[in-house]
């Protein structure tokens, strides 16, 4: 099955998300892959969580690591109750975190052992769940914001503190992501605009045939694929809600409407109309 993309906007707006998730309000996704990272804490026994081609049976105490742009889904027991909490994190987000001695990009490691599922019992299991109720209970009136990413920040550390097994990022590739998280903060704010190679090699300094190269070899997509996903799937975003289909064209950088009718139809396997009905009718439901 092939893995579609998922645009952040329909998962959260800002820098970071967070969330508790159970049977009731879980994500109804299919393979997908997003330009975020994710940290899931099992809190039960959720299911079968799939990731790069593998499976891994979910049990309370678990702990997901997701890189961004790989393909994963979670196929939850519907009959079994469980909570997952769910952190969504920018990726400048996340490497604003990073220390010269502790890289958080080590951890999200395909080469790291304790990737993308480890788990954690006891004690250690303790201290995520300090965490965890800190953001469920104590919300302070003002600066709700810091107070979360200050939390963030812990949980990372003892992420990373927990799963670190020496394999280090040299600088070379961490320049590479944090090219690559440079291009997608760019394309994600001006998704309505030229996005030619020449406009997004211009703006992080490097020649197109570079940005693509390292694009491809650190994702796995190509860097036009993934402008066109994107713009596809922030408009199935928008039909979702009042948008008129031609608005929802125009807001994503698609000025042919019948290239944008073929290309949604392509990705999405039906045409907007149809798209729109379909989420119409389930609104209304």
């Amino acid at each position: 099955m092939e893995a579609k993309f998922l645009s952040r906007s329909s998962i959260y707006k800002g820098d970071y998300d967070c969330l508790f998730r159970t049977p009731k309000n879980e994500m109804r996704s299919n393979l997908h892959y997003h330009d975020f990272y994710e940290i899931v804490v099992y809190l039960g026994n959720a299911g079968i969580f799939k990731i790069n081609g593998k499976e891994y049976l979910i049990r309370r105490g678990d702990i997901a690591l997701i890189n961004m742009f790989d393909p994963h889904t979670l196929i939850y027991n519907k009959n079994t109750y469980y909570e997952r909490f769910s952190i969504s994190i920018d990726p400048n987000l996340l490497l604003s975190f990073n220390t010269a001695q502790s890289n958080l990009l080590d951890i999200f490691s395909k080469d790291n052992r304790n990737y993308p599922i480890f788990h954690v019992e006891g004690k250690c299991f303790d201290k995520y769940l300090r965490i965890l109720e800190q953001y469920r209970d104590q919300k302070p009136a003002h600066g709700k914001d810091i107070f979360e990413k200050a939390l963030i920040h812990q949980l990372a550390s003892y992420l990373f503190s927990d799963c670190y097994d020496g394999i280090h990022f040299d600088n070379t590739d961490s320049r590479h992501v944090s090219m690559i998280a440079k291009l997608v903060d760019y394309i994600n704010n001006h998704l309505s605009e030229d996005l030619s190679l020449g406009v997004l090699a211009q703006e992080v300094s490097y020649s197109e045939y570079y940005i693509c190269r390292i694009f491809k070899k650190v994702t796995n997509y190509t860097l036009t694929n993934y402008i066109v996903e994107k713009r596809i799937a922030q408009a199935a975003h928008y039909l979702t809600g009042d948008m008129t289909i031609n608005k929802a064209a125009e807001k994503v950088g698609f000025n042919n409407y019948s290239y944008f009718y073929k290309t949604f139809k392509r990705y999405m396997g039906m045409n907007p109309a149809e798209y729109k009905e379909q989420h119409t009718q389930a609104n209304n439901n």
